[in-house]
């Protein structure tokens, strides 16, 4: 791409000259220059083409000088420098250019071996103050993208940025039931409530060293361990998203006169190997994961609704928890877009309640059963889990797996499928 320079002078031969000398450059598209024939003209070309960056000016010019037209250059948002041409016994007010900004001079009659030499010169230093500009900016996006303590890590190693595989956890939520709630709303209270929602949630994610790659409407992706590396990532994640779960009721709260029922988050969370990197442009900074195990999660987000959960993580995620940690096995399910069976666990608020505890274990049982072909024995016990319901009034997952069970007790098969349930789309 050719390098764009200006030049502002009345003289009618000057054009015919410049193009003369520089016919081969101009040919292999090095340089490429505009003419105006006064000050006026020349900010009208500025204003035209934003890609100008130097402008070689001569003083005197009809309808708006020199002078007048560094003054105006001034005032455009961007970076340029402005070469003085003029006579040398013009010194006074060349010396006034200089002190208004002016990057350099030329005197009259032109040289032009010393033309081209101030030129290239000129060019270089707007090179680098457009590369430093754009890294300022750069690093301003990445220091508003990242904590303060990832940040300036990131300065430190830029390397860090650059796409590569790497371990990850990924959490995605979602808020149930938004497109009804935002056309019920309105545009002014819907948006009115997402940046609420998305201020307190965020903060949650934040506080367990979480990075929040993007908000997609009611939505969050948020990821663990990169870029920057996180001992524990699948740790925090889950205890952000509780911590998450755990601003509804408030939100709720403060809403209740508006919403008129109740907020509801689902979160599913993924651990495992995603192509990180930025993705973004000069314009916009954007880094984040793609791949199988954003997808996952994003899946596994989607199947909460089914189980009448607002929280589930993957058995790749339980692998790196606390034993203790309060879990309950769900059982397999086959995704749509994944090709094998995955694992999947309800994740619930710390400390559990004893009848909690009582109601995983019986789940838990009932499910090895099922695994184990012991249909019968599996039937018995989920029935008797309906009968005494679970803290929560969620038996979801028991009727899930009791519908599972009864159709292998009334339809047996040679071949048998542990998965509890498949999805087509």
């Amino acid at each position: 791409m050719p390098t764009k320079v200006l030049i502002a002078d009345d003289e009618p031969d000057l054009e015919l000259l410049i193009r003369q000398r520089f016919h081969k450059q101009i040919r292999q598209k090095i340089y490429e220059f505009t003419f105006a024939q006064n000050g006026e003209e020349a900010l009208e070309k500025l204003q035209e083409d934003t890609e100008i960056g130097v402008v070689m000016t001569d003083l005197n010019m009809p309808v708006m000088d020199g002078l007048t037209l560094l003054s105006r250059i001034g005032s455009l948002s961007r970076t340029i420098k402005v070469v003085i041409v003029s006579a040398y016994g013009d010194m006074q007010n060349i010396r006034t250019a200089m002190n208004r900004g002016a990057y350099d001079f030329l005197t009259k009659p032109i040289d032009f071996e010393d033309f081209e030499v101030t030129m290239q010169k000129t060019i270089q230093e707007v090179t680098l103050l457009e590369e430093a500009q754009r890294a300022h900016q750069r690093w301003a996006a990445v220091r508003q993208f990242f904590s303060p303590g990832q940040a300036e890590q990131l300065e430190r190693n830029p390397a860090l940025l650059e796409g590569r595989n790497q371990d990850v956890t990924i959490l995605v939520s979602d808020l149930r039931g938004f497109s009804s709630l935002a056309e019920r709303l309105g545009a002014q209270q819907t948006c009115r409530l997402v940046q609420d929602m998305m201020e307190r949630l965020s903060n949650r994610i934040v506080e367990y060293d979480g990075l929040i790659v993007d908000y997609v409407g009611d939505g969050i992706l948020a990821m663990w361990n990169a870029p920057v590396s996180q001992e524990n990532h699948p740790l925090l994640a889950c205890r952000a998203a509780l911590a998450m779960l755990q601003e509804m009721p408030a939100l709720a709260a403060d809403w209740q006169n508006v919403v008129e029922g109740p907020l509801t988050l689902g979160i599913g969370v993924n651990t495992g190997v995603a192509q990180v990197g930025n993705t973004g442009s000069t314009r916009k900074f954007k880094y984040g994961p793609h791949g199988h195990t954003v997808n996952l999660a994003s899946r596994v987000q989607d199947q909460s609704k089914r189980f009448g959960t607002p929280l589930l993580i993957t058995g790749a995620t339980r692998s790196h928890l606390p034993e203790d940690f309060p879990v309950c096995r769900l059982g397999m399910a086959r995704l749509a877009g994944i090709a094998n069976p995955v694992k999947l666990y309800e994740l619930h608020s710390t400390p559990p309640a004893e009848s909690w505890l009582a109601y995983r274990d019986a789940y838990e049982s009932a499910l090895a059963m099922f695994e184990a072909r012991r249909f019968a024995e599996a039937q018995e016990t989920l029935v008797s889990m309906l009968d005494t319901r679970r803290a929560d009034g969620n038996v979801v997952p028991v009727k899930l797996l009791l519908e599972r069970v009864s159709e292998c007790l009334n339809q047996p098969r040679t071949t048998f499928d542990p998965a509890l349930y498949w999805t087509a789309h």
